[in-house]
C-alpha cells in the first residue's frame, strides 16, 4: 500500500467518523420534546406507582436539563480514546473489580438490554461495515481494536452524557429505554451513511444491496424464531385436540382431499371484479362441511391461513395489483402449509422465499402497480406457473425462485447500465442546469401567472391541482422554447380552458354534444403534454380515470339550479389549492433519451418559513443512499422513484424508475422542503407481506384461543 493510499483511507475513516458523530449530536439536540412526550405517555400507561413517579420526574428533568446533553455528548465523542486490544488478550483487571450496588446492577442490566436491541436494529448495516473495517485494518488505515464505529462505544458516550439529566436509578433507566426506542430507528441510518461512503470509495462494493436482501440470515435468530412459532402452534393444536375430543366428531382420513377439492371449486367460481373486492377462498373452505372432519393440526393450519389472507386483503399498505397476485395463490399456500408446518417459521422454506420475493419486487411500485411493467408481468407468469403445477413437490418453488433470481439479476444489470448512462449525462450537464436555474425563476413565474389567469373559480379541486402542477410544467417548458406569446404556449393555455369547461355542469344538449365531439382532440393534447414532461403511465391513467368521472358527473347535472348548488357545495367544502410552491421544475433532454426534471430551490433569501428546509429533513436527505426509494406526490398522484446517483459534492440527487420516461434531479434543499410539506416521502423498509401476515395471524389466533 502506498502512502497516498494510507492517507486517503485515513481521511475517509476520519470523515465518516466526523459525519456520524455530527449527525448523532444533531439528533440529540432535537430529541428533547420527543422524549418528554414519550415520558408522559409511559407514565400515563403504567399502573405501577413507582414507574409513574419516575416518568413524571423524568419529564421535569428533561425540560430543565436536556439542553446540556448534546454538548456533553459532543465533548465525550471528541475525547474518547482508541483502545487497542491485543488479539487473544482475555485477561481481567482484578485490581479494579468491585461489587456493584443494587442501583448500579439495575442500570447495567438496562444497558445490556438496550445494547442488545440496538445491535439487532443495526445488524443489517453493522455486519457489512465490520467486513469493510476488517478490510481497512489490513491496510493499517485503522488500528486493531479501534472502536470508532462500535455501537457499545457510541452508547457508552450517550449513557455518560445522559447523566446531565438525572442520576436517579428509575429515571435514568427509563431515559435510556426511551432513547433506545428513538435510536433503534435512527442509528441504522448513521451506519448506512458510513457504508455508502465506503462503497463510493470502492471498499467491498459487492456487499451493497440488490433486489433481494443479501444480508446473511442469522442461524441463531432463525432457530429461536422457529422454536417460538412451533411452541405457539403446539399449544394451539393441543387446545384444538381437546375441543375435538370433547365433541367426539369422527375425523375422516380423506378430509383434507375433500377440502382441497372444495377449494378448487370455490377458487374457479367467478368473483366480483370491483376494486378491492377480494374473496378469501380459504375462509370459505374453512367454513364449509369439508373442513369439519380435518385433523386438529390441519384445522389450526386452516385457521391461520384463513386469517393470513384476511390480513393481507385488508392491509391498506398493499397495492391492489399485489393483492390480485396473492389471491391466486390461496390454494397453493394452504397446501404448502398443511404439508409442512415449517412453512410458518422457516424463512428459507422454498415457498416462503417465493412469497417473500413478491414483497421485495413490489417495493418498486408502491400503491399503484402498472400491469405492463416487466417485473409485474414476470411475477404474474411465475404465480400462474406455481399455482397450476404445485402438487406438494417443493421443486416447483425452487424452480420459480431460480427463474426469478435470474430475471432480477438480468434486470439489475440492465438498469445499472441505464443508470450509469443517465448519471453521466446529468453530470455532464450539471453546470448547464445550474446556470439555467436562474433564468428559470423568471420562466416559472410567467407560467404560474398564465395558469392563474386561466383558472376558473368553479373548476373542481382535482383539475385545479392538475393545472398548477403537471400542466404548469408543460406551460413552463413551452414558454422556455417559444415564449409567452408563442403558438405552443397559447395552445397549452387553451387546453387548460377547454379542460375546465368539460368538467363544468352541462344543461344544454348542444353543450353535451360539443363536449363529446371535442374530447378526443383534448385528450390527445393532454397526452402530448404528458409526453413533454415524461409523466409515468400510472400517473396518466389515474388522471384520465379521474377526468372521466368528473366529465360524467358534469353531464348528469340537468338544471342550472342544480349546477349552482353543486358549485356552491364544492366551494364551501374544499379549500382552494395552493400554488406549486417555490421549487423549480424544468425538463432537460439527456444523451440517454430520458428526460430529466430538475427540481431546486431559488435563492434562499426571501423564502418564508414554510419553504425553508428543516435541519431534521436535511439530515434525512443526507442519510439517503443509492438504492433508496422516495415517493414524489403531485396533485394527489404518487410516483415512486429509485435513488440512482448522488454527485460527488452531494449537491444533486438523481432519481429514476424504469417505468417512467422522466428522471428527477433534485437538490438536497428542495427535497428537504418536499419532505417538510408532504409532497415527498421516504419509503421505509418493511417486513415482507407474508411474514407480517403470518405473525399477525398466529398472534391473533393464539390470543383468542
Amino acid at each position: 500500500m502506498t502512502e497516498k493510499d494510507a492517507a486517503f483511507l485515513g481521511k475517509l475513516v476520519a470523515d465518516c467518523r466526523a459525519q456520524m458523530e455530527s449527525d448523532l449530536c444533531e439528533l440529540f439536540e432535537e430529541m428533547g420534546p420527543v422524549l418528554i412526550q414519550a415520558a408522559i405517555k409511559r407514565g400515563d400507561a403504567s399502573r405501577d406507582h413507582a414507574r409513574r413517579i419516575a416518568a413524571a420526574s423524568l419529564k421535569l428533568a428533561l425540560s430543565t436539563h436536556w439542553a446540556k446533553v448534546a454538548p456533553s455528548l459532543r465533548t465525550k465523542l471528541t475525547a474518547r480514546a482508541l483502545h487497542a486490544v491485543k488479539p487473544g488478550d482475555g485477561s481481567v483487571d482484578l485490581v479494579n473489580l468491585k461489587l456493584l450496588s443494587e442501583a448500579e446492577e439495575s442500570i447495567q442490566f438496562a444497558v445490556h438490554d438496550v445494547l442488545d436491541r440496538l445491535t439487532t436494529a443495526c445488524r443489517d448495516e453493522t455486519k457489512p461495515l465490520e467486513r469493510r473495517i476488517s478490510y481497512l485494518v489490513l491496510r493499517t488505515a485503522m488500528q486493531p481494536g479501534d472502536t470508532t464505529f462500535r455501537i457499545s462505544a457510541l452508547w457508552s458516550c450517550i449513557e455518560a452524557a445522559c447523566a446531565e439529566v438525572t442520576t436517579e436509578t428509575g429515571e435514568h433507566i427509563l431515559l435510556l429505554q426511551l432513547i433506545c426506542e428513538q435510536m433503534a430507528t435512527e442509528m441504522p441510518q448513521l451506519y448506512r451513511v458510513v457504508n455508502e461512503a465506503l462503497i463510493e470509495a470502492d471498499i467491498l462494493p459487492r456487499l451493497k444491496r440488490s433486489y433481494r436482501d443479501t444480508t446473511p440470515i442469522d442461524a441463531h435468530e432463525v432457530a429461536a424464531e422457529s422454536t417460538k412459532v412451533a411452541s405457539t402452534l403446539d399449544r394451539m393444536v393441543k387446545a384444538r385436540t381437546k375441543s375435538a375430543a370433547a365433541s367426539e366428531t369422527p375425523k375422516s382420513a380423506n378430509a383434507s382431499h375433500e377440502l382441497f377439492d372444495s377449494m378448487r371449486t370455490l377458487q374457479a367460481a367467478p368473483r366480483p371484479t370491483a376494486p378491492g373486492a377480494h374473496t378469501n377462498v380459504v375462509r370459505m373452505a374453512r367454513d364449509s362441511n369439508a373442513a369439519r372432519n380435518v385433523k386438529p393440526l390441519e384445522a389450526v393450519t386452516l385457521d391461520i391461513v384463513a386469517e393470513l389472507f384476511d390480513l393481507i386483503f385488508n392491509d391498506t399498505s398493499v397495492s391492489e395489483g399485489i393483492k390480485l397476485l396473492v389471491a391466486r395463490l390461496q390454494t397453493t399456500v394452504l397446501r404448502a402449509a398443511m404439508l409442512n408446518q415449517r412453512f410458518f417459521a422457516d424463512l428459507s422454506h422454498p415457498a416462503r422465499r417465493f412469497l417473500d420475493s413478491i414483497s421485495v419486487v413490489a417495493v418498486r411500485w408502491g400503491k399503484v402497480v402498472n400491469a405492463e411493467d416487466p417485473f409485474y408481468v414476470k411475477l404474474s407468469e411465475l404465480v400462474d406457473k406455481v399455482q397450476s403445477t404445485y402438487d406438494g413437490d417443493m421443486a416447483v418453488f425452487d424452480s420459480a425462485n431460480a427463474e426469478l433470481d435470474a430475471f432480477l439479476a438480468e434486470r439489475e444489470e440492465l438498469e445499472e447500465h441505464q443508470n450509469r448512462v443517465l448519471a453521466d449525462a446529468v453530470h455532464a450537464r450539471e453546470e448547464e442546469m445550474r446556470l439555467k436555474r436562474e433564468d428559470q425563476v423568471r420562466v416559472q413565474k410567467a407560467a404560474n401567472a398564465c395558469i392563474a389567469r386561466a383558472l376558473m373559480p368553479e373548476a373542481p379541486i382535482e383539475i385545479e391541482e392538475f393545472l398548477l402542477t403537471y400542466w404548469r410544467d408543460v406551460v413552463q417548458g413551452r414558454i422556455s422554447q417559444s415564449g409567452e406569446e408563442g403558438a405552443p404556449t397559447t395552445e397549452a393555455l387553451q387546453v387548460a380552458t377547454e379542460l375546465q369547461w368539460t368538467v363544468t355542469p352541462k344543461q344544454l344538449a348542444a353543450d353535451r354534444q360539443r363536449q363529446g365531439a371535442s374530447l378526443p382532440a383534448l385528450l390527445r393534447k393532454i397526452n402530448a403534454g404528458f409526453d413533454e414532461i415524461g409523466t409515468a403511465p400510472t400517473e396518466r391513467k389515474a388522471f384520465m380515470d379521474m377526468l372521466i368521472d368528473l366529465q360524467l358527473a358534469a353531464l348528469r347535472v340537468k338544471t342550472s339550479t342544480a349546477a349552482k348548488a353543486t358549485i356552491k357545495a364544492v366551494e364551501t367544502e374544499r379549500p382552494r389549492a395552493r400554488s406549486a410552491g417555490p421549487t423549480l421544475q424544468v425538463s432537460h433532454a439527456t444523451d440517454s433519451g430520458i428526460r430529466v426534471q430538475d427540481i431546486s430551490l431559488p435563492n434562499s433569501e426571501g423564502l418564508d418559513e414554510e419553504n425553508t428546509p428543516d435541519r431534521a429533513d436535511l439530515r434525512r436527505v443526507r442519510q439517503l443512499v443509492r438504492g433508496d426509494w422516495v415517493d414524489f406526490i403531485t396533485a394527489g398522484q404518487t410516483r415512486r422513484e429509485h435513488l440512482t446517483w448522488i454527485n460527488p459534492g452531494r449537491t444533486l440527487i438523481l432519481f429514476s424508475n424504469s417505468a417512467s420516461a422522466c428522471a428527477i434531479a433534485i437538490t438536497p434543499e428542495a427535497l428537504a422542503v418536499r419532505l417538510k410539506n408532504g409532497t415527498a416521502r421516504i419509503v421505509k423498509p418493511d417486513r415482507p407481506i407474508f411474514e407480517r401476515a403470518i405473525h399477525g395471524a398466529i398472534k391473533s389466533l393464539d390470543r383468542s384461543a
